[in-house]
């Protein structure tokens, strides 16, 4: 019997093998950087954020910085919202989770196709929240309010009311 393992070593073997190959292939951290080309390491402080002014889909006095993907096209993506005391966002959904955290102020956030400021949960800063795709929300936000976002691109709000998006909504005469 010399030269044979016991089977336990060859299933311990294997084991091993297929997780080295799992670890190698599911590893979105190293897949991100390769595809991204990344060369050298920068992180983004607060000082160094560059905010422009925010989406078409949303209300003006939104701000917005993309700190990492597009949210335009397929892939992850992780972008800042900023916007003022006061400010409401109107019943939508996205097609993707939405992966939100709060940096600063307060969300009124609520679920539903129709707005009601009443009917929100007061979500802090350092609240996270995860939503399932198609999940109607609508929110106002609690003095100035950053949030970080993260999900997978293309990005859309797709507005329970057409005549709430901002992107077809008429100029008023």
């Amino acid at each position: 019997m010399a030269g044979r393992r016991p089977e336990a070593y060859k299933r311990g073997m294997w084991f091993a093998l297929a997780m080295s190959i799992l670890l190698l292939v599911a590893d979105p951290v190293r897949a991100r950087a390769d595809e991204a080309g990344a060369t050298h390491w920068e992180p983004l402080t607060p000082e160094t954020i560059q905010w422009r002014a925010g989406p078409p889909s949303m209300l003006p006095g939104a701000q917005m910085a993309i700190l990492e993907g597009d949210p335009s096209k397929g892939g992850f993506f992780t972008m800042r919202l900023k916007v003022p005391d006061g400010y409401r966002v109107m019943p939508h959904w996205h097609p993707q989770t939405e992966r939100l955290t709060i940096i600063k102020g307060i969300v009124h956030l609520g679920t539903g196709d129709r707005y009601d400021a009443n009917a929100t949960r007061a979500l802090g800063a350092g609240t996270y929240s995860s939503m399932p795709p198609r999940m109607t929300h609508f929110a106002w936000m609690e003095g100035e309010t950053i949030l970080q976002l993260s999900s997978i691109g293309p990005w859309e709000i797709v507005y329970v009311n057409p005549a709430d998006d901002p992107r077809t909504a008429k100029p008023s005469q």
